[in-house]
């Protein structure tokens, strides 16, 4: 099993705290953000990753080199940006099996072989990790059905009140996602993933716990905050 880890934002809401860094380099608890989601990678048997790289890439190279916390690493490149979508089309020759895929910027809790046992057990082509969070205003929501399939995805909705479940950014596809992935320029989010779901062929699983992300600067400080307490 090996993940992939997008790991090519652009960063920008973050660069007036940290300038031409890149994001999964910020630095979280002493340690780089991407240190700390290979470590926990690592923790839960995964001993092979490709990162996603774009902006940055180099740096992030230069950074963690072959391995970081005993998990190997590969680098799949963009010369120009591709979108969530085309950035796992390009990583594909890396591939040759099922996989995990990991935002770049999030750092999720719970057991993720949970996804790999569901996807496993429904056949279904991709299985997305689902948190609960107190207000969804500002991510947007997953609906889902009692058996776990994914009925739709619902854009940031400030007129939706109290807790939902989102996107917490990990999943678990088979091999036969990257065809359902365009060639160019995609975004894995908007372009893929609602279609499937229409199809019946998306699971959403709730995991316990809480995700960390840190795409906002009031983002990184909530995860600042755990990881430093």
């Amino acid at each position: 099993m090996k993940a992939l880890i997008l790991a090519g934002g652009l960063g920008t809401r973050l660069r007036p705290k940290f300038g031409e860094l890149p994001k999964p380099l910020a630095p979280i608890g002493g340690k780089p953000f991407l240190e700390r989601q290979l470590a926990w990678l690592k923790s839960h048997g995964i001993e092979r990753a490709v990162l996603c790289t774009g902006h940055g890439g180099a740096a992030i190279r230069d950074a963690l080199g072959g391995q970081s916390g005993g998990v190997r690493l590969e680098f799949s490149e963009e010369a120009e940006p591709l979108g969530t979508g085309g950035a796992l089309q390009l990583a594909r020759t890396f591939l040759d099996g099922p996989c995990w895929v990991l935002n770049g910027d999030t750092l999720p809790e719970g057991d993720p072989w949970q996804l790999e046992r569901a996807r496993w057990e429904t056949g279904a082509i991709g299985v997305v990790a689902l948190y609960e969070v107190a207000d969804a205003r500002s991510r947007g929501r997953v609906e889902i059905d009692a058996s776990g399939r994914v009925l739709r995805f619902v854009e940031k909705d400030a007129d939706y009140p109290g807790k939902a479940w989102v996107n917490g950014g990990l999943y678990a596809f088979t091999s036969s996602m990257w065809r359902r992935i365009p060639a160019g320029v995609s975004s894995l989010e908007r372009d893929v993933l609602p279609g499937l779901a229409a199809e019946g062929r998306l699971l959403g699983v709730r995991l316990p716990g809480t995700f960390y992300d840190i795409g906002t600067p009031a983002e990184w400080e909530r995860a600042e905050r755990h990881f430093t307490a």
